[in-house]
Protein backbone atom coordinates (compact mmCIF):
# COMPACT_ATOMS: atom_id res chain seq x y z
CA UNK A 1 0.00 0.00 0.00
CA UNK A 2 2.78 2.44 0.95
CA UNK A 3 4.70 1.68 -2.23
CA UNK A 4 1.59 2.03 -4.43
CA UNK A 5 0.68 5.35 -2.80
CA UNK A 6 4.03 7.10 -2.50
CA UNK A 7 6.72 5.27 -4.47
CA UNK A 8 5.10 5.79 -7.84
CA UNK A 9 6.77 6.43 -11.22
CA UNK A 10 6.00 10.12 -10.73
CA UNK A 11 8.34 10.27 -7.75
CA UNK A 12 11.19 8.80 -9.81
CA UNK A 13 10.49 11.16 -12.70
CA UNK A 14 10.46 14.17 -10.37
CA UNK A 15 13.73 13.29 -8.69
CA UNK A 16 15.48 12.66 -12.01
CA UNK A 17 14.10 15.88 -13.51
CA UNK A 18 14.97 17.95 -10.43
CA UNK A 19 18.53 16.65 -10.19
CA UNK A 20 19.01 16.96 -13.95
CA UNK A 21 17.83 20.57 -13.92
CA UNK A 22 19.96 21.42 -10.88
CA UNK A 23 23.03 20.07 -12.68
CA UNK A 24 22.32 21.43 -16.16
CA UNK A 25 21.27 24.87 -14.89
CA UNK A 26 23.88 25.23 -12.15
CA UNK A 27 24.90 28.56 -13.66
CA UNK A 28 22.78 28.76 -16.81
CA UNK A 29 19.66 29.61 -14.78
CA UNK A 30 21.15 33.08 -14.17
CA UNK A 31 22.49 33.85 -17.64
CA UNK A 32 19.55 36.05 -18.60
CA UNK A 33 20.33 39.71 -17.77
CA UNK A 34 17.08 40.11 -15.87
CA UNK A 35 17.67 37.18 -13.54
CA UNK A 36 19.90 39.38 -11.36
CA UNK A 37 18.12 42.74 -11.37
CA UNK A 38 14.79 41.04 -10.54
CA UNK A 39 16.37 40.08 -7.21
CA UNK A 40 17.27 43.70 -6.51
CA UNK A 41 13.75 44.87 -7.35
CA UNK A 42 12.32 42.36 -4.90
CA UNK A 43 14.72 43.47 -2.18
CA UNK A 44 13.79 47.12 -2.70
CA UNK A 45 10.11 46.22 -2.35
CA UNK A 46 10.82 44.30 0.85
CA UNK A 47 12.82 47.20 2.30
CA UNK A 48 10.97 50.27 1.02
CA UNK A 49 7.67 49.18 -0.53
CA UNK A 50 6.54 49.60 -4.13
CA UNK A 51 8.32 52.09 -6.34
CA UNK A 52 6.67 54.04 -9.15
CA UNK A 53 9.78 55.62 -10.68
CA UNK A 54 13.00 54.09 -11.91
CA UNK A 55 15.31 53.33 -8.96
CA UNK A 56 18.37 52.10 -10.87
CA UNK A 57 19.60 54.43 -13.61
CA UNK A 58 21.05 57.92 -13.75
CA UNK A 59 19.73 58.27 -17.29
CA UNK A 60 16.03 57.74 -16.51
CA UNK A 61 15.89 58.64 -12.81
CA UNK A 62 12.46 59.98 -11.92
CA UNK A 63 10.77 58.45 -14.98
CA UNK A 64 7.64 56.38 -14.41
CA UNK A 65 8.45 52.70 -13.94
CA UNK A 66 6.67 50.02 -11.93
CA UNK A 67 7.74 46.49 -10.95
CA UNK A 68 5.08 44.79 -13.05
CA UNK A 69 6.46 41.36 -12.11
CA UNK A 70 6.53 42.21 -8.41
CA UNK A 71 5.11 38.89 -7.17
CA UNK A 72 7.84 36.86 -8.81
CA UNK A 73 10.48 39.39 -7.78
CA UNK A 74 9.44 39.13 -4.13
CA UNK A 75 9.76 35.34 -4.27
CA UNK A 76 13.19 35.66 -5.88
CA UNK A 77 14.36 38.14 -3.24
CA UNK A 78 13.08 35.99 -0.38
CA UNK A 79 14.81 32.93 -1.80
CA UNK A 80 18.03 34.89 -2.28
CA UNK A 81 17.95 36.17 1.28
CA UNK A 82 17.37 32.66 2.57
CA UNK A 83 20.05 30.85 0.59
CA UNK A 84 21.51 33.00 -2.17
CA UNK A 85 21.75 31.59 -5.67
CA UNK A 86 21.44 28.06 -4.29
CA UNK A 87 17.93 28.68 -2.96
CA UNK A 88 16.93 30.36 -6.21
CA UNK A 89 18.19 27.38 -8.20
CA UNK A 90 16.39 24.98 -5.87
CA UNK A 91 13.07 26.78 -6.33
CA UNK A 92 13.54 27.01 -10.09
CA UNK A 93 14.52 23.33 -10.51
CA UNK A 94 11.88 21.98 -8.13
CA UNK A 95 9.07 24.06 -9.66
CA UNK A 96 9.98 23.10 -13.22
CA UNK A 97 10.41 19.43 -12.32
CA UNK A 98 7.04 19.46 -10.54
CA UNK A 99 5.30 20.91 -13.59
CA UNK A 100 6.63 18.29 -15.99
CA UNK A 101 6.04 15.50 -13.47
CA UNK A 102 2.40 16.53 -13.43
CA UNK A 103 2.36 16.35 -17.25
CA UNK A 104 4.00 12.91 -17.03
CA UNK A 105 1.29 11.76 -14.61
CA UNK A 106 -1.47 12.89 -16.99
CA UNK A 107 0.16 10.90 -19.78
CA UNK A 108 0.33 7.74 -17.67
CA UNK A 109 -3.30 8.18 -16.63
CA UNK A 110 -4.35 8.39 -20.27
CA UNK A 111 -2.84 5.09 -21.33
CA UNK A 112 0.88 5.64 -21.84
CA UNK A 113 3.30 3.20 -20.26
CA UNK A 114 5.52 5.08 -17.75
CA UNK A 115 8.54 4.53 -20.00
CA UNK A 116 6.77 6.09 -23.01
CA UNK A 117 5.28 8.86 -20.88
CA UNK A 118 8.69 9.55 -19.36
CA UNK A 119 10.25 9.83 -22.81
CA UNK A 120 7.57 12.21 -24.11
CA UNK A 121 7.54 14.38 -20.98
CA UNK A 122 11.34 14.52 -20.91
CA UNK A 123 11.30 15.43 -24.61
CA UNK A 124 8.93 18.32 -23.86
CA UNK A 125 11.12 19.48 -20.97
CA UNK A 126 14.32 19.42 -23.02
CA UNK A 127 12.71 21.19 -26.01
CA UNK A 128 11.40 24.07 -23.90
CA UNK A 129 14.57 24.37 -21.79
CA UNK A 130 16.20 26.90 -24.13
CA UNK A 131 14.12 29.60 -22.43
CA UNK A 132 14.44 28.39 -18.85
CA UNK A 133 15.86 30.99 -16.48
CA UNK A 134 15.32 31.82 -12.82
CA UNK A 135 12.89 34.58 -13.71
CA UNK A 136 9.16 35.28 -13.18
CA UNK A 137 8.32 34.22 -16.75
CA UNK A 138 8.58 30.59 -15.59
CA UNK A 139 5.22 31.10 -13.87
CA UNK A 140 3.67 31.77 -17.26
CA UNK A 141 4.75 28.33 -18.47
CA UNK A 142 3.05 26.88 -15.39
CA UNK A 143 0.00 29.08 -15.94
CA UNK A 144 -0.40 27.92 -19.52
CA UNK A 145 -0.26 24.33 -18.31
CA UNK A 146 -2.89 24.91 -15.62
CA UNK A 147 -5.20 26.74 -18.05
CA UNK A 148 -4.90 24.11 -20.79
CA UNK A 149 -5.47 21.26 -18.34
CA UNK A 150 -8.62 22.97 -17.03
CA UNK A 151 -9.92 23.34 -20.58
CA UNK A 152 -9.10 19.71 -21.44
CA UNK A 153 -10.67 18.30 -18.29
CA UNK A 154 -13.84 20.34 -18.71
CA UNK A 155 -14.22 19.29 -22.32
CA UNK A 156 -13.66 15.66 -21.36
CA UNK A 157 -16.25 15.83 -18.57
CA UNK A 158 -13.65 15.22 -15.85
CA UNK A 159 -14.30 18.57 -14.20
CA UNK A 160 -17.25 20.87 -13.92
CA UNK A 161 -17.58 24.60 -14.19
CA UNK A 162 -16.09 24.99 -10.71
CA UNK A 163 -12.69 24.07 -12.17
CA UNK A 164 -12.93 26.94 -14.65
CA UNK A 165 -14.17 29.36 -11.98
CA UNK A 166 -10.96 28.68 -10.09
CA UNK A 167 -9.06 30.16 -13.02
CA UNK A 168 -10.23 33.61 -11.88
CA UNK A 169 -8.27 33.77 -8.59
CA UNK A 170 -5.43 31.90 -10.25
CA UNK A 171 -5.26 34.57 -12.96
CA UNK A 172 -5.20 37.30 -10.29
CA UNK A 173 -2.08 35.68 -8.86
CA UNK A 174 -0.63 35.17 -12.34
CA UNK A 175 -1.20 38.80 -13.35
CA UNK A 176 0.87 39.95 -10.38
CA UNK A 177 3.73 37.58 -11.18
CA UNK A 178 4.08 37.95 -14.94
CA UNK A 179 2.27 39.59 -17.84
CA UNK A 180 1.92 36.26 -19.66
CA UNK A 181 -1.51 35.99 -18.02
CA UNK A 182 -2.82 37.59 -21.21
CA UNK A 183 -1.81 34.44 -23.09
CA UNK A 184 -3.74 32.30 -20.64
CA UNK A 185 -6.88 34.42 -20.99
CA UNK A 186 -6.54 34.27 -24.78
CA UNK A 187 -6.19 30.48 -24.71
CA UNK A 188 -9.25 30.05 -22.48
CA UNK A 189 -11.22 32.45 -24.67
CA UNK A 190 -10.31 30.53 -27.83
CA UNK A 191 -11.46 27.29 -26.22
CA UNK A 192 -14.84 28.78 -25.29
CA UNK A 193 -15.16 30.24 -28.78
CA UNK A 194 -14.40 26.83 -30.26
CA UNK A 195 -17.02 25.17 -28.08
CA UNK A 196 -19.56 27.77 -29.19
CA UNK A 197 -18.80 26.98 -32.84
CA UNK A 198 -19.12 23.24 -32.22
CA UNK A 199 -22.40 23.76 -30.36
CA UNK A 200 -23.78 26.00 -33.10
CA UNK A 201 -22.74 23.55 -35.81
CA UNK A 202 -24.41 20.71 -33.96
CA UNK A 203 -27.61 22.72 -33.52
CA UNK A 204 -27.77 23.59 -37.19
CA UNK A 205 -26.90 20.23 -38.68
CA UNK A 206 -27.34 17.79 -35.79
CA UNK A 207 -24.05 16.32 -36.96
CA UNK A 208 -22.65 15.55 -33.53
CA UNK A 209 -24.16 13.82 -30.50
CA UNK A 210 -24.85 16.03 -27.50
CA UNK A 211 -21.99 14.49 -25.53
CA UNK A 212 -19.54 15.53 -28.21
CA UNK A 213 -20.85 19.08 -28.31
CA UNK A 214 -19.89 19.26 -24.65
CA UNK A 215 -22.07 22.24 -23.72
CA UNK A 216 -25.37 24.07 -24.15
CA UNK A 217 -26.48 27.67 -24.50
CA UNK A 218 -26.74 28.27 -20.76
CA UNK A 219 -23.31 26.86 -20.05
CA UNK A 220 -21.88 28.92 -22.93
CA UNK A 221 -23.17 32.07 -21.26
CA UNK A 222 -21.55 30.99 -18.00
CA UNK A 223 -18.30 30.18 -19.76
CA UNK A 224 -18.32 33.57 -21.47
CA UNK A 225 -18.79 35.20 -18.05
CA UNK A 226 -15.75 33.31 -16.72
CA UNK A 227 -13.69 34.45 -19.72
CA UNK A 228 -14.71 38.07 -19.10
CA UNK A 229 -13.87 37.75 -15.41
CA UNK A 230 -10.45 36.28 -16.25
CA UNK A 231 -9.92 39.13 -18.70
CA UNK A 232 -10.54 41.63 -15.91
CA UNK A 233 -8.06 40.06 -13.48
CA UNK A 234 -5.09 42.15 -14.72
CA UNK A 235 -6.83 45.20 -13.23
CA UNK A 236 -6.40 43.71 -9.76
CA UNK A 237 -2.88 44.90 -9.00
CA UNK A 238 -1.16 47.55 -6.88
CA UNK A 239 -0.55 49.89 -9.82
CA UNK A 240 -3.92 50.11 -11.57
CA UNK A 241 -3.83 51.06 -15.24
CA UNK A 242 -0.08 51.60 -15.19
CA UNK A 243 0.36 47.81 -15.16
CA UNK A 244 -1.58 47.52 -18.43
CA UNK A 245 0.26 50.51 -19.90
CA UNK A 246 3.55 48.75 -19.17
CA UNK A 247 2.40 45.54 -20.85
CA UNK A 248 1.23 47.58 -23.83
CA UNK A 249 4.70 49.10 -24.21
CA UNK A 250 6.33 45.66 -24.07
CA UNK A 251 3.94 43.99 -26.52
CA UNK A 252 3.98 46.98 -28.88
CA UNK A 253 7.76 47.44 -28.98
CA UNK A 254 9.13 46.87 -32.47
CA UNK A 255 12.71 47.53 -31.35
CA UNK A 256 12.64 44.48 -29.07
CA UNK A 257 11.65 42.28 -31.99
CA UNK A 258 14.49 43.73 -34.05
CA UNK A 259 17.25 43.70 -31.42
CA UNK A 260 16.52 40.87 -28.97
CA UNK A 261 16.99 37.31 -30.20
CA UNK A 262 14.32 35.77 -27.95
CA UNK A 263 11.68 38.07 -29.47
CA UNK A 264 12.62 37.27 -33.05
CA UNK A 265 10.87 34.73 -35.32
CA UNK A 266 11.61 31.04 -35.10
CA UNK A 267 14.59 30.09 -37.25
CA UNK A 268 15.75 26.66 -38.29
CA UNK A 269 19.26 28.09 -38.27
CA UNK A 270 19.54 27.71 -34.50
CA UNK A 271 19.00 24.89 -32.04
CA UNK A 272 15.97 26.46 -30.34
CA UNK A 273 14.04 26.65 -33.60
CA UNK A 274 15.03 23.14 -34.59
CA UNK A 275 13.88 21.47 -31.37
CA UNK A 276 10.57 23.37 -31.34
CA UNK A 277 9.87 22.23 -34.90
CA UNK A 278 10.83 18.70 -33.87
CA UNK A 279 8.27 18.72 -31.06
CA UNK A 280 5.72 20.25 -33.44
CA UNK A 281 6.24 17.33 -35.81
CA UNK A 282 5.60 14.87 -32.97
CA UNK A 283 2.46 16.73 -31.88
CA UNK A 284 1.10 16.85 -35.45
CA UNK A 285 1.85 13.15 -35.91
CA UNK A 286 -0.16 12.37 -32.78
CA UNK A 287 -2.97 14.76 -33.77
CA UNK A 288 -3.33 13.22 -37.23
CA UNK A 289 -3.86 9.88 -35.55
CA UNK A 290 -7.14 11.14 -34.07
CA UNK A 291 -8.80 12.00 -37.39
CA UNK A 292 -11.62 12.38 -38.20
CA UNK A 293 -12.70 13.12 -34.58
CA UNK A 294 -10.84 16.10 -33.14
CA UNK A 295 -11.63 18.06 -29.98
CA UNK A 296 -11.28 21.83 -29.59
CA UNK A 297 -8.67 21.52 -26.83
CA UNK A 298 -6.45 19.35 -29.04
CA UNK A 299 -6.21 22.21 -31.57
CA UNK A 300 -5.06 24.91 -29.13
CA UNK A 301 -1.35 24.07 -29.59
CA UNK A 302 -1.68 25.02 -33.27
CA UNK A 303 -2.26 28.64 -32.26
CA UNK A 304 0.82 28.67 -30.04
CA UNK A 305 2.85 26.97 -32.75
CA UNK A 306 1.94 29.79 -35.13
CA UNK A 307 2.89 32.35 -32.47
CA UNK A 308 6.22 30.56 -31.99
CA UNK A 309 7.03 31.14 -35.64
CA UNK A 310 6.47 34.85 -34.99
CA UNK A 311 8.54 34.87 -31.78
CA UNK A 312 10.69 31.97 -30.57
CA UNK A 313 9.97 33.16 -27.01
CA UNK A 314 6.55 31.49 -27.34
CA UNK A 315 8.13 28.09 -28.03
CA UNK A 316 7.98 26.81 -24.43
CA UNK A 317 4.32 27.85 -24.23
CA UNK A 318 3.55 25.82 -27.35
CA UNK A 319 5.40 22.87 -25.84
CA UNK A 320 3.51 22.85 -22.52
CA UNK A 321 0.14 23.31 -24.23
CA UNK A 322 1.06 20.63 -26.77
CA UNK A 323 2.26 18.18 -24.11
CA UNK A 324 -1.02 18.40 -22.20
CA UNK A 325 -2.99 18.01 -25.43
CA UNK A 326 -0.92 14.94 -26.39
CA UNK A 327 -1.61 13.40 -22.99
CA UNK A 328 -5.35 13.71 -23.62
CA UNK A 329 -5.55 12.72 -27.27
CA UNK A 330 -3.22 9.71 -26.99
CA UNK A 331 -5.89 7.02 -26.25
CA UNK A 332 -7.96 8.31 -29.18
CA UNK A 333 -5.19 7.86 -31.76
CA UNK A 334 -4.77 5.08 -34.26
CA UNK A 335 -1.21 4.73 -32.93
CA UNK A 336 -2.55 3.77 -29.50
CA UNK A 337 -4.94 1.25 -31.03
CA UNK A 338 -2.22 -0.30 -33.18
CA UNK A 339 0.12 -0.70 -30.20
CA UNK A 340 -2.63 -2.37 -28.19
CA UNK A 341 -3.64 -4.61 -31.07
CA UNK A 342 -0.16 -5.99 -31.50
CA UNK A 343 0.42 -6.44 -27.80
CA UNK A 344 2.93 -3.66 -27.20
CA UNK A 345 3.07 -2.78 -23.51
CA UNK A 346 3.67 0.91 -24.31
CA UNK A 347 -0.09 1.29 -24.74
CA UNK A 348 -2.54 0.67 -21.90
CA UNK A 349 -6.16 1.30 -21.11
CA UNK A 350 -6.69 4.82 -19.71
CA UNK A 351 -7.18 4.93 -15.96
CA UNK A 352 -10.58 6.10 -14.83
CA UNK A 353 -9.58 7.80 -11.60
CA UNK A 354 -6.91 10.36 -10.84
CA UNK A 355 -3.53 8.92 -9.94
CA UNK A 356 -3.41 11.08 -6.83
CA UNK A 357 -0.66 13.26 -5.42
CA UNK A 358 1.12 10.76 -3.22
CA UNK A 359 4.30 11.22 -5.23
CA UNK A 360 4.60 14.67 -3.70
CA UNK A 361 5.56 13.13 -0.36
CA UNK A 362 8.99 11.75 -1.42
CA UNK A 363 9.46 14.84 -3.60
CA UNK A 364 8.79 17.14 -0.64
CA UNK A 365 11.11 15.11 1.60
CA UNK A 366 13.91 15.49 -0.95
CA UNK A 367 13.26 19.25 -1.11
CA UNK A 368 13.28 19.55 2.69
CA UNK A 369 16.58 17.70 2.82
CA UNK A 370 18.09 20.12 0.29
CA UNK A 371 16.69 23.15 2.15
CA UNK A 372 18.17 21.85 5.39
CA UNK A 373 21.57 21.36 3.80
CA UNK A 374 21.52 24.88 2.37
CA UNK A 375 20.36 26.55 5.57
CA UNK A 376 23.02 24.59 7.44
CA UNK A 377 25.68 25.82 4.99
CA UNK A 378 26.64 22.25 4.16
CA UNK A 379 28.88 22.38 1.03
CA UNK A 380 27.46 19.49 -0.98
CA UNK A 381 27.25 19.27 -4.79
CA UNK A 382 23.82 19.72 -6.41
CA UNK A 383 21.71 19.64 -3.23
CA UNK A 384 23.84 21.60 -0.75
CA UNK A 385 25.32 25.08 -0.37
CA UNK A 386 27.81 26.54 -2.83
CA UNK A 387 26.59 24.65 -5.89
CA UNK A 388 24.85 27.42 -7.83
CA UNK A 389 27.05 30.09 -9.35
CA UNK A 390 27.21 32.73 -12.05
CA UNK A 391 28.49 31.54 -15.41
CA UNK A 392 31.82 33.22 -16.16
CA UNK A 393 31.37 32.46 -19.86
CA UNK A 394 28.52 34.98 -19.98
CA UNK A 395 28.84 37.10 -16.83
CA UNK A 396 32.07 39.00 -15.97
CA UNK A 397 32.41 37.64 -12.45
CA UNK A 398 36.19 38.27 -12.56
CA UNK A 399 35.54 42.03 -12.80
CA UNK A 400 33.21 42.21 -9.79
CA UNK A 401 35.82 43.71 -7.45
CA UNK A 402 36.81 46.36 -9.97
CA UNK A 403 33.16 47.31 -10.51
CA UNK A 404 32.74 47.59 -6.73
CA UNK A 405 35.79 49.86 -6.61
CA UNK A 406 34.13 52.19 -9.12
CA UNK A 407 30.94 52.17 -7.06
CA UNK A 408 32.93 53.01 -3.90
CA UNK A 409 34.19 56.24 -5.46
CA UNK A 410 31.42 58.86 -5.07
CA UNK A 411 32.86 60.91 -7.95
CA UNK A 412 32.89 58.03 -10.44
CA UNK A 413 30.07 57.15 -12.81
CA UNK A 414 29.84 53.95 -14.87
CA UNK A 415 28.56 53.38 -18.38
CA UNK A 416 27.54 49.78 -18.96
CA UNK A 417 26.26 47.59 -21.77
CA UNK A 418 22.54 46.89 -21.52
CA UNK A 419 23.13 43.18 -20.93
CA UNK A 420 25.49 43.95 -18.03
CA UNK A 421 23.14 46.22 -16.13
CA UNK A 422 21.75 43.36 -14.05
CA UNK A 423 25.25 42.19 -13.15
CA UNK A 424 26.28 45.66 -11.96
CA UNK A 425 23.12 46.03 -9.87
CA UNK A 426 23.71 42.60 -8.35
CA UNK A 427 27.36 43.04 -7.34
CA UNK A 428 27.02 46.72 -6.32
CA UNK A 429 23.57 47.35 -4.78
CA UNK A 430 22.89 51.08 -4.87
CA UNK A 431 25.19 51.75 -7.84
CA UNK A 432 23.44 53.76 -10.54
CA UNK A 433 23.72 52.28 -14.03
CA UNK A 434 23.41 53.58 -17.55
CA UNK A 435 20.74 51.06 -18.61
CA UNK A 436 19.68 47.42 -18.48
CA UNK A 437 17.12 45.34 -20.40
CA UNK A 438 13.91 46.92 -19.05
CA UNK A 439 12.85 47.96 -22.52
CA UNK A 440 9.47 49.27 -21.38
CA UNK A 441 11.35 52.04 -19.53
CA UNK A 442 13.65 53.19 -22.31
CA UNK A 443 11.40 53.11 -25.36
CA UNK A 444 12.15 52.23 -28.97
CA UNK A 445 14.02 55.43 -30.03
CA UNK A 446 16.47 55.08 -27.13
CA UNK A 447 17.01 51.38 -27.86
CA UNK A 448 17.68 51.97 -31.53
CA UNK A 449 20.11 54.79 -30.77
CA UNK A 450 21.90 52.58 -28.26
CA UNK A 451 22.26 49.75 -30.78
CA UNK A 452 23.45 52.15 -33.48
CA UNK A 453 26.18 53.69 -31.31
CA UNK A 454 27.42 50.43 -29.79
CA UNK A 455 27.43 48.36 -32.96
CA UNK A 456 27.59 50.81 -35.88
CA UNK A 457 28.51 54.44 -35.11
CA UNK A 458 30.64 54.70 -31.93
CA UNK A 459 31.29 58.40 -32.60
CA UNK A 460 28.09 59.14 -30.71
CA UNK A 461 29.62 57.80 -27.50
CA UNK A 462 31.43 61.09 -26.85
CA UNK A 463 28.10 62.89 -26.89
CA UNK A 464 26.76 60.45 -24.28
CA UNK A 465 29.89 60.96 -22.20
CA UNK A 466 29.46 64.71 -22.38
CA UNK A 467 25.79 64.48 -21.43
CA UNK A 468 25.92 61.93 -18.58
CA UNK A 469 29.48 62.50 -17.26
CA UNK A 470 30.52 58.87 -16.94
CA UNK A 471 34.24 58.21 -16.56
CA UNK A 472 34.19 54.39 -16.62
CA UNK A 473 32.73 52.02 -19.20
CA UNK A 474 31.92 48.33 -18.83
CA UNK A 475 31.50 46.67 -22.23
CA UNK A 476 30.89 43.14 -23.36
CA UNK A 477 33.69 41.30 -25.16
CA UNK A 478 32.85 39.08 -28.11
CA UNK A 479 35.00 36.99 -30.49
CA UNK A 480 36.92 39.06 -33.02
CA UNK A 481 34.40 38.58 -35.83
CA UNK A 482 31.56 39.75 -33.54
CA UNK A 483 33.28 42.57 -31.61
CA UNK A 484 31.19 45.67 -31.12
CA UNK A 485 32.51 48.78 -32.81
CA UNK A 486 32.31 50.70 -29.55
CA UNK A 487 34.58 48.22 -27.75
CA UNK A 488 37.06 48.44 -30.64
CA UNK A 489 36.90 52.24 -30.62
CA UNK A 490 37.58 52.59 -26.90
CA UNK A 491 40.39 50.03 -27.06
CA UNK A 492 42.13 52.23 -29.64
CA UNK A 493 41.22 55.61 -28.06
CA UNK A 494 44.07 57.13 -25.96
CA UNK A 495 41.48 58.94 -23.84
CA UNK A 496 40.38 55.57 -22.42
CA UNK A 497 42.58 52.96 -20.72
CA UNK A 498 41.79 49.39 -19.77
CA UNK A 499 41.39 48.87 -16.01
CA UNK A 500 40.73 45.13 -16.27
CA UNK A 501 39.60 42.60 -18.81
CA UNK A 502 38.23 39.05 -18.81
CA UNK A 503 36.82 36.75 -21.47
CA UNK A 504 33.36 38.30 -21.33
CA UNK A 505 33.86 42.02 -20.56
CA UNK A 506 36.33 44.87 -20.31
CA UNK A 507 36.34 47.81 -17.90
CA UNK A 508 37.67 51.13 -19.22
CA UNK A 509 38.59 54.34 -17.36
CA UNK A 510 38.71 57.76 -18.96
CA UNK A 511 42.05 59.54 -18.51
CA UNK A 512 41.23 62.69 -20.52
CA UNK A 513 38.84 65.40 -19.29
CA UNK A 514 35.19 64.65 -19.92
CA UNK A 515 33.95 66.90 -22.73
CA UNK A 516 31.53 69.69 -21.92
CA UNK A 517 27.95 69.38 -23.06
CA UNK A 518 26.63 71.97 -25.57
CA UNK A 519 24.77 73.71 -22.74
CA UNK A 520 27.91 73.90 -20.60
CA UNK A 521 29.96 75.24 -23.52
CA UNK A 522 27.34 77.90 -24.14
CA UNK A 523 27.23 78.96 -20.47
CA UNK A 524 31.02 79.12 -20.17
CA UNK A 525 31.27 81.14 -23.35
CA UNK A 526 28.55 83.49 -22.11
CA UNK A 527 30.40 84.06 -18.85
Amino acid sequence: MFRRTFLRPEAAFFLLAWLGLAIAFQSRAFNDPGALWHVRVGELILDHGFMTTDPFTYTFAGRTWIPQQWGGELLMALAHRAGGLDAMLLGFAAGTAGLFTWVFSRMVRNGMHPLLAGGVAAFALVVSAFHFYARPHMFTILGMGVTTAAVVDYERGRAGLWRLWWLIPFNVLWANVHGGVLGGVMTFGMAVGGWAVVWGWGRLFASAPAAERGTNFRSLLTLAAVVVACGLTPFINPFGMEMLNTWKKIVGSTAMKELVSEHQPLSLGNTAGQVVVGFAAFYLFALLGTLPRVRVSWLLPLVWLALSFQSIRQGPLFVIVGAIAIADLWPHTVWHRLLKKYGDSLAREPEGASRGWGWLVPAALAMLLSVGLQLGNVPLPVVGRGWAKLDERYIPVALADDVRAVAANPKARLFNDANLGGFVLYVTPGQKIYMDDRFELYGDPWLREYAEVVYEEPQGFEEWCSCYKFDHALLQVFPEEQRSKLEKALSEDPRWVVVSRCDTAVLFRRVAPIPLSPKERFLRGYR
